[in-house]
């Protein structure tokens, strides 16, 4: 048996894109609030993410979550690569995972990826200009300030992290992880 070993440059690729650009944007935005405000805290800060945090199912249990997956999934994803190349264009893209959080003063997520995931997303319900930023580690390093109406998408394998939250103001967002899922896996498997 031999492994073969090549070393190459990678590209880290995020997109950004302001949603506030909707005709529905207020809608949306406050019906996320409110459902994840309702929630509380379901996970005892028990996971990477150090804040209170819904359940990870959201989108199986409101709206305002389905409102904002059919935009990343119809609107946003095709942007950010085509998806022509999966099964013909046959296949269709699922969220695994689709919650939110709230951090306040103090709160943070330990750096962590989504391996097993194509695409996770961060998106910004509710945040001021001092709310603490997201930094991908890996496979490069960058730094990004969240701003009310802010998505973020990029490869579910790329590290990140949010450093304590210093803002007395909240910092409220909707966070997900997307994966293709084929339209006969028999076939496939």
């Amino acid at each position: 048996m031999k492994i073969h070993s090549v070393s190459f440059d990678a590209e880290m690729r995020i997109l950004e894109f302001d949603l506030k650009t909707l005709r529905n944007f207020e809608r949306i935005n406050n019906d996320l609030e409110k459902d994840i405000l309702s929630r509380g805290d379901e996970q005892n800060k028990n996971t990477n993410v150090k804040a209170i945090m819904t359940s990870w199912q959201m989108a199986d249990q409101y709206k305002s979550f389905q409102d904002l997956l059919k935009i990343i999934v119809k609107h946003i994803l095709p942007k950010y690569e085509s998806l022509e190349i999966v099964s013909g264009g046959l296949a269709q893209i699922i969220a695994t995972g689709m919650w939110g959080a709230i951090y306040n003063k103090g709160d943070h997520t330990i750096e962590h990826n989504h391996i097993g995931s194509q695409y996770s997303f961060v998106y910004y319900v509710k945040s001021d200009d001092d709310a603490a930023p997201i930094i991908f580690t890996s496979p490069g390093k960058i730094e990004l300030r969240p701003s009310t109406g802010k998505l973020l998408l990029w490869d579910g394998r790329y590290n990140h992290m949010v450093p304590k939250h210093e803002s007395d103001n909240p910092r409220i967002i909707v966070a997900g992880n997307l994966n293709w899922q084929l339209p006969d896996k028999k076939k496939y498997v």
